[in-house]
């Protein structure tokens, strides 16, 4: 390789750095995760070697990662070095696909089924990087396009991976095209495949939400969430010991949530939802909380969404994040107990098993934050005809964007309406 082409080599290696560094975190431009695996591929295929390659590629996708999420996943909770140390660790997996891709570019002429060979290694590794993760589905490259709501509608049918493919096989596309020197008698069989794929996909998309129909029920919902911070507070002085200053704390909370719900039904609301955690405090307390709503959506005729988060005192058994749905009746006609992410936060691990209730407003749902990032499990809202998922949740600051786009994603994929209360982050209502 003479110096030009080396300078030429290592443009593209910078190109698709900062292309990752745009790619689906705290700084999302949806065409960044298109562009980026373009010049990485360009560049793996034209280094000399193989392994110094791919350590220059590792490099440029590790740490601008570790820019782009810093402070977005809950292992920046867990030590300083903790998150940069997990994406280090785990960029090598994400790279296999590139391995393939030059394996096959080298011993393979360029041809249409070849160009399939990246996207669908690409997907795969996406797929079972998410398979089994206690994290979900967090990171995966379709929730790049979270704000691209005619791309979105993909997810309709197959998922977020079906999504994933086209934006890889775009990337393996844009290279054929490359190396034939953009000759178009040699590129316009692969190249209007794709493009006609692509074709479809827009007008799917598009024709997808133009003709989306309103729903048959249409409650006046309303939600609020704590004030900034103040989940925080409290948790910190539960952890220091005080636990009468804990309980005056928690309690005078409840009452103000208490007068918040009946004034909003006062207001017309027909529902109420409120945050992840918004019942914080001792069992005995909770169970107080919960009772008091009872009696409110009886005298308000109203639905409750109440999110609990019961301590237990005495620290022999493990806290309980739930969600419950009480009707004008009183009654709690759905229990939810939180299964994502509970071994980080040390709580109850629920079943991800969903329940469902009809009402005159259409059959509802819950789940909380982190149950929402497995669209395996979410699937069961698909499957039971769900009109309206509510998801309780509580993110922290660098976070805010991403979770609440990726929790849309499930709105889309199973045809449902969603509503996401959220502390500390974005709250979201989609259809």
């Amino acid at each position: 390789m003479n110096r030009i082409s080396r300078h030429r080599h290592y443009i593209w290696l910078a190109l698709y750095a900062a292309f990752v560094f745009f790619a689906g975190g705290r700084w999302n431009i949806p065409l960044a995760a298109w562009l980026a695996p373009v010049f990485a591929i360009r560049f793996y295929r034209d280094s000399e070697h193989a392994w110094r390659g791919f350590l220059w590629i590792w490099l440029a996708t590790a740490l601008p990662t570790i820019a782009g999420w810093q402070g977005a996943t809950f292992m920046s909770f867990v030590h300083p070095l903790a998150e940069p140390l997990f994406f280090l660790v785990m960029t090598p997996v994400a790279l296999i696909p590139y391995i393939l891709d030059r394996l096959y570019a080298r011993r393979f002429a360029p041809s249409l089924w070849l160009t399939l060979v990246f996207p669908i290694a690409a997907t795969a590794a996406d797929f079972f990087s998410a398979s089994g993760s206690p994290f979900g589905t967090f990171g995966a490259t379709a929730y790049a396009q979270r704000d691209v709501t005619w791309l979105m509608q993909l997810a309709s049918i197959g998922g977020i991976w079906v999504l994933t493919f086209v934006i890889y096989w775009f990337a393996s596309v844009a290279n054929y095209a490359w190396e034939q020197g953009r000759q178009w008698r040699r590129i316009r069989r692969v190249v209007l495949t794709y493009a006609g794929v692509l074709l479809l996909v827009v007008a799917f998309g598009a024709g997808r939400l133009a003709l989306a129909q309103p729903a048959a029920q249409q409650p006046v919902v309303a939600g609020f969430s704590l004030a900034l911070g103040q989940m925080n507070e409290l948790l910190a002085q539960l952890g220091s010991g005080d636990a009468d200053g804990f309980t005056t704390a928690t309690r005078e909370l409840h009452a103000e949530q208490l007068a918040q719900i009946r004034s909003a039904a006062q207001n017309g609301a027909q529902i109420v939802a409120l945050q992840e955690g918004a019942g914080l405090g001792f069992t005995a307390d909770v169970d107080a909380f919960l009772a008091d709503a009872a009696a409110l959506a009886q005298q308000e005729q109203i639905y409750i969404v109440l999110p609990t988060f019961a301590v237990d005192p005495t620290g022999d058994a493990q806290a309980e994040n739930v969600v419950r749905i009480i009707d004008p009746a009183g009654a709690t006609v759905l229990e939810h107990v939180k299964f994502g992410g509970t071994m980080f936060e040390g709580s109850l691990a629920g079943s991800g098993e969903l329940q469902t209730v009809d009402t005159p407003y259409g059959r509802l749902s819950a789940v909380i934050c982190w149950d929402a990032d497995f669209p395996d499990i979410m699937r069961q809202a698909g499957a039971a005809d769900v009109d309206l998922l509510f998801v309780p949740s509580n993110d922290w600051y660098e976070v805010r964007d991403i979770h609440a786009g990726m929790a849309t994603f499930r709105a889309v994929e199973n045809g449902m309406a969603l509503f996401r209360q959220t502390g500390g982050g974005v709250s979201v209502v989609t259809d």
